[in-house]
């Protein structure tokens, strides 16, 4: 079955990394299709109220137009292109461009796709995009660093560490990383002892040789925060790739009380596969 991956390319600086993150996804793949999506945010075209547009008109002034934007963002993904010509040959992968509100449209055309790829954003449009990626389209995410390549060397869910809890959004996020975990070459879902750990679950979701499978329980330390404490494990295990439920409440509590989900993705220097 074939997998469909949507690149989403909000901004020129950050377009290397979400390429080459979903490229790396797709390798792990024996079919899969990726296609390129920048959403062209013209004020002028936006139907909002008219503070938004104003603000859109307000970038102008220091990122260039929409249009000059969108032109930057395609010479990233033609300079790509021409830097990878046939990374894998059996990958389709195409450009597209719309025009529109940058969430709106992300919503509408994730649609037709089984997960997303986007690197840590640089500007509005890129946190537009995570926004809408996480609460509103209902599909896996993969979240790479602004400046994560794909160097020689490089690996990409080779050894995942799942940061599990038991929620919701963490099987949510475990069922939309299956396919990289079932080729991944070891596999440590990491529990924090405070959370609770129905690990039961885990083997459930997805069919991989138990073999690969290590469970590891950490107490919890409260000397630094519960998101730091999870990624100094994963550096600890040598992980190339973390798998976590994004958020457990709605966005306004956690946007007033902080949680494990934002300091991760603060501070995360590895692709992350996470669901809401």
């Amino acid at each position: 079955m074939t997998t469909r991956i949507l690149a989403v390319l909000a901004e020129a600086a950050t377009a290397p990394a979400c390429l080459d993150a979903a490229e790396a996804a797709a390798r792990a793949l024996q079919d899969a299709t990726i296609e390129a999506l920048h959403v062209i945010v013209d004020p002028h075209a936006l139907i909002a109220p008219s503070e938004e547009i104003s603000y859109q008109e307000l970038r102008e002034l220091y990122e260039g137009s929409a249009q000059e934007r969108a032109a930057n963002t395609h010479r990233a993904f033609e300079r790509w292109q021409k830097s990878h010509p046939h990374p894998v040959p059996q990958i389709p992968l195409k450009w597209k461009e719309m025009v529109g509100a940058e969430q709106a449209t992300l919503i509408n055309e994730a649609r037709d796709f089984d997960i997303l790829v986007l690197a840590r954003a640089k500007n509005v449009d890129g946190v537009d995009a995570l926004h809408a990626a996480i609460y509103e389209t209902g599909l896996p995410f993969i979240l790479v660093p602004s400046e994560w390549r794909l160097l020689a060397g490089t690996t990409f869910g080779e050894r995942i560490v799942v940061a599990w809890n038991g929620t919701q959004a963490c099987r949510k996020a475990v069922s939309g990383a299956s396919p990289w975990l079932r080729e991944a070459k070891d596999i440590i879902v990491l529990t924090v002892e405070e959370d609770g750990t129905p690990i039961e679950f885990f083997s459930e979701i997805i069919a991989v040789d138990q073999a690969q499978i290590q469970i590891r329980h950490v107490r919890r330390d409260r000397s630094e925060s519960l998101g730091s404490q999870l990624l100094h494990k994963v550096h600890a295990y040598g992980a190339d790739l973390l798998v976590m439920g994004a958020y457990r409440h709605n966005q306004f509590i956690e946007w007033l009380v902080g949680n494990t989900t934002r300091q991760v993705l603060a501070n995360m220097d590895i692709p992350l596969i996470g669901a809401h």
